[in-house]
């Protein structure tokens, strides 16, 4: 039921015209990277593929959708009898995708297609976006720890707990989110807030009682009323901490100017012989302001984000797509006054080049019956103009796999951990260049000799049709 109501009425639609079961097949994509990038970090298809098997209607669930008086018996029984039957291929949790390839193919009954679009998009688009927005944060970060911080500013209770996942994916090392920690085995994380230290008569009180209570997890927020003060407060603690045996783990800055700050309370904590005193930094932290810190030699050894982070704040929706191309064994495509919206017909494969050096060179569409790619020209998607010849690539890696067949899954599918290993180990195949955040160079997205001819004889039939109409 966690769909939206036109496709309910499609299905329906579908049935009484006698096409539900014809033969579809549907791709998932993006057409643009997001937060001015070129790539993304694939996440959420395996739980969409769990929800996508498990679906069912309940009783319940029919007797809502008959009370909306348009739905026919025959649509509403086929619903109560509901078992899956799609076939699914997919790229794997956790791989560098890049806009315009399929990142999954769903075939099956039109009906069953049709109906799986919403929860599909929505357990993937925002999960992708998120894991994509914490790698570009370690990535900004030179792969410093990163923690998820976000939870208290997260689009809702599900929000934050995808947020959470979906970071441990990207790069963050642990979370806020003490929910997320008990259901999926991430580390929970956490200091104080100036609540805390407001509640006593002085900073120096707060500290230690903090310390007090939690002498082998002591890290201090030491920016309530003046940094410089905090800090020097927070070595008075750690003496004490010291002579207990114990270590001030760190001190954290959540306002001010953290280039300068961080640098100055280094310098307090190195001289007072507290080197292995970590400072975090948190207040709206973002990739472009991490590399700014760096650049101009902060000393951040640890990164508490939230906003900016669990929300995606400066580029808020994936904008993932779900598009018919074939239908009964027939290509379909859809032609738009956009170019970069007209689909890429027929059931495909992707292949990833990579180099001599393992580095990735391009990834590559052709039509399904190849089962590998050929010596020739590939050309750009958006610009039959712009193309270039594959020639002898040192390897040659097929991206989809078959997840899914007649409904069953046919092996178990990974979590976090394993999506996290995934990104991981593809992350320093992407060449450094296409990973900058500023002015990134695009990575060669292309589609086969063969899929272009295809591609261009059904455009042309359709405009052709167009141009008889009217004539």
């Amino acid at each position: 039921m966690l769909t939206d109501f036109y496709q309910l009425t499609m299905a329906n639609g579908y049935l009484l015209r006698k096409i539900a079961f014809k033969s579809a097949v549907f791709d998932l994509f993006f057409r643009k990277a997001p937060f001015k990038g070129v790539y993304a970090i694939c996440y959420g298809l395996n739980k969409a593929i769990e929800a996508i098997c498990d679906m069912h209607f309940s009783e319940e669930d029919i007797l809502f959708l008959q009370k909306q008086n348009v739905f026919s018996d025959d649509f509403l029984n086929y619903l109560a009898k509901w078992k899956c039957e799609l076939t699914i291929r997919s790229m794997d949790d956790g791989r560098i995708s890049f806009p315009h390839e399929p990142i999954m193919e769903v075939e099956g009954p039109l009906i069953q297609c049709q109906l799986i679009e919403t929860l599909l998009l929505n357990c993937f688009n925002f999960s992708t976006l998120c894991a994509t927005k914490a790698n570009r944060m370690w990535l900004a970060t030179e792969c410093q720890p990163i923690l998820e911080f976000g939870l208290r500013r997260a689009q809702g209770p599900n929000g934050g707990l995808t947020a959470s996942e979906a970071a441990m994916v990207g790069g963050c090392v642990g979370t806020s989110n003490v929910l997320a920690g008990k259901i999926q085995g991430m580390d929970i994380k956490g200091t104080q807030a100036h609540s805390w230290v407001m509640s006593f008569d002085s900073e120096l009180d707060s500290f230690r009682a903090y310390a007090d209570i939690y002498p082998d997890a002591c890290i201090l927020l030491i920016d309530t009323y003046d940094i410089i003060e905090g800090c020097k407060n927070a070595i008075i603690i750690g003496k004490e901490l010291q002579a207990k045996g114990k270590n001030l783990l760190g001190v954290r800055i959540d306002s001010g100017d953290i280039t300068y700050f961080s640098k100055e309370v280094r310098k307090l904590l190195d001289k007072a012989g507290f080197q292995d005193t970590k400072i975090i930094a948190s207040n709206d932290i973002d990739e472009y302001l991490i590399r700014e810190i760096k650049t101009h030699g902060g000393s951040v050894d640890i990164w508490a984000i939230g906003t900016k982070l669990a929300t995606c704040y400066d580029d808020p929706a994936l904008g993932g797509v779900y598009k018919l191309v074939s239908l009964e064994e027939q290509p379909k495509i859809k032609v738009a006054n956009q170019v970069e919206k007209i689909t890429i017909p027929s059931k495909k494969n992707v292949f990833r080049l990579y180099d001599d050096d393992g580095i990735m060179t391009g990834d590559v569409m052709e039509l399904i019956d190849k089962e590998t790619l050929n010596e020739g020209d590939v050309y750009d998607p958006l610009n039959p103009m712009r193309y270039y010849r594959i020639f002898n690539p040192s390897k040659i890696e097929s991206l989809l796999k078959l997840k899914v067949q007649k409904g069953m899954i046919l092996e178990k599918l990974g979590g976090w951990h394993d999506a996290r290993q995934k990104m991981e180990k593809d992350i320093i195949r992407l060449s450094e260049d296409s990973k900058r955040l500023l002015n990134p160079k695009n990575y060669k997205v292309s589609i086969s000799r063969s899929l272009y001819d295809l591609r261009n004889s059904l455009i042309h039939s359709h405009v052709d049709r167009k141009i008889w109409k009217r004539q």
